[in-house]
């Protein structure tokens, strides 16, 4: 981890570190980035059934058991991958001030013991797991036991540089083979297309699963760009050819050059939004550990005071509890 300040003013974290944004175009964005992945896949998914149609002669049987099996996939393949994305919570790090400055702070850390609670339940329930070494979750698990929040920060560092990034290492690798096997043998471009989608939404989420955290939802739209990125380049090398065209007297040479330069560069794209969805991570993880550093001068702290003092009167005015002195 790269050297910081052992103190720094809130205005010092905002300038160096906390970029402001506004939260609620970046949720339309990502919502579009969603919405078009999923037409993608579905567009995608439906050219093949059509296809399947036309080669069993029109036969309506066909339909009835090819669209069931296409709505599985797509359900599979890409609605839970984004569920489950989303159902992991990123650390606040952006758009602080001395009115949420506490609250970011009190959230960061129930977060961080979250995921060291689970990282300590895997480790504890799953048989033979590789993913964590037992000595750094021993650490993890008494620091969790004693309350030492400085001490749980360094464990899920040590953790986070270490095993976690090797595990991370083995998953991106994985699956840029399999991406690349399987779109060099694909007789079609919605099949790779569909693949490229499929596969790296997937690897996104057992990058962030492994984590036990997500980008905020700047940088999970920009990830989510990659993959829609990565999916026209699939459909565009499918339908290139290149290699089959200046090859084409040469029996099998052409075709086999073509299939094998679509691999690669599919592969090399898939690992490519791995490591950024790591860098994404490791970043979002070092801003919160720099947010704990932050102090409030006068002014600040009374900002931070007053609005957690609002936030309570409207908490329990709105529960109709009495305000206790």
């Amino acid at each position: 981890m790269e050297k910081k300040e052992d103190k720094m003013t809130l205005e010092e974290y905002q300038k160096k570190y906390s970029k402001p944004y506004n939260e609620k175009a970046v949720k339309s964005f990502l919502f579009i980035a969603i919405a078009v992945g999923a037409l993608i896949v579905i567009f995608c998914l439906f050219s093949l059934v059509i296809q399947l149609y036309n080669t069993c002669d029109k036969n309506v049987i066909c339909l009835y058991v090819s669209i069931p099996i296409a709505v599985l996939i797509f359900i599979f393949l890409y609605v839970l991958p984004v569920v489950k994305i989303h159902k992991l919570r990123p650390f606040m790090t952006n758009n602080i001030s001395s009115s949420n400055v506490r609250q970011a702070k009190k959230y960061n850390r129930e977060l961080r013991e979250k995921i060291a609670d689970q990282i300590i339940d895997m480790q504890a329930k799953v048989g033979n797991c590789d993913w964590y070494n037992e000595e750094a979750v021993g650490k993890l698990a008494i620091a969790r036991h004693t309350h030492d929040d400085e001490a749980l920060r360094k464990s899920l560092l040590y953790l986070y540089k270490n095993d976690i990034k090797k595990a991370a290492n083995v998953m991106i690798g994985k699956k840029a083979f399999q991406v690349g096997l399987f779109t060099a043998l694909s007789p079609s471009d919605k099949l790779d297309t569909a693949i490229v989608v499929a596969y790296n939404m997937n690897l996104m989420k057992d990058i962030m699963f492994l984590y036990g955290f997500r980008p905020n939802d700047r940088e999970l739209t920009k990830a989510y760009y990659r993959i829609l990125s990565s999916a026209l380049m699939a459909y565009g090398l499918s339908n290139f050819n290149l290699a089959g065209k200046l090859l084409e007297k040469v029996p099998f040479v052409g075709a086999a050059v073509d299939a094998l330069s679509q691999g690669v560069a599919n592969a090399s794209f898939t690992a490519y939004i791995g490591f950024q969805t790591k860098r994404y991570l490791m970043k979002d993880f070092k801003l919160q550990d720099y947010l704990e550093e932050v102090v409030l001068d006068d002014d600040e702290q009374i900002d931070s005071i007053m609005a957690d003092v609002k936030d309570e009167l409207i908490k329990q005015i709105k529960n109709k509890k009495p305000i206790t002195k």
